[in-house]
């Protein structure tokens, strides 16, 4: 029996069928519920964007849980990416001055997204403004604007993907505001 994507009545009961054990799945290794939750939303929408068919029950199964183990092993070597840039980051700055450039950087980060906000969709641009202006977390946005957790998050990953996209990547605007949004 060939299993096609192509509405989103099969899309939902596929989604409702594997959903939970999928994330089940991935937070055996992201170990935390929010990216295991993330990864496999990620997966779905893929699915759902590339429109793929399947021979089979089996086919599908094997798919899904194959693509949400290398979502995570790929949000895995992202973080570790992360967090070995963030070392080596604190590792060069002087302990005595770590205080005024991180003042700095978050004055020029607020100079750079004030003014790139304005190319923004307005939700995406409130929620950044509520995260680096207001300094408010991720479930304190959700609870202000009456919006999901994982909303908030995927606002403001594609606000802050929009903001990068129009810095070249060999300038030194796009690596300033990957280093401040990962920094800060």
């Amino acid at each position: 029996m060939q299993i096609i994507i192509s509405n989103q009545e099969t899309f939902k009961v596929i989604f409702l069928k594997y959903h939970k054990s999928l994330c089940l799945f991935a937070l055996k290794y992201l170990k935390s519920k929010e990216d295991a939750e993330e990864a496999v939303q990620s997966v779905f929408l893929k699915m759902l964007e590339v429109k793929v068919n399947f021979e089979s029950q089996e086919v599908l199964r094997a798919y899904l849980y194959r693509s949400v183990y290398h979502t995570c092993l790929n949000s895995i070597r992202s973080k570790t990416r992360q967090i070995n840039r963030e070392d080596f980051y604190q590792s060069q700055i002087d302990p005595d001055e770590q205080p005024y450039l991180n003042n700095m950087l978050r004055a020029e980060l607020t100079a750079i997204l004030s003014r790139e906000l304005t190319f923004l969709p307005k939700i995406q641009a409130d929620i950044i403004k509520l995260s680096y202006f207001e300094e408010l977390s991720n479930d304190e946005i959700a609870a202000r604007l009456d919006l999901s957790l994982q909303t908030v998050k995927n606002y403001k990953h594609m606000g802050l993907k929009s903001i990068r996209k129009r810095f070249s990547r060999d300038s030194a605007f796009y690596t300033f505001i990957t280093f401040l949004i990962n920094f800060v």
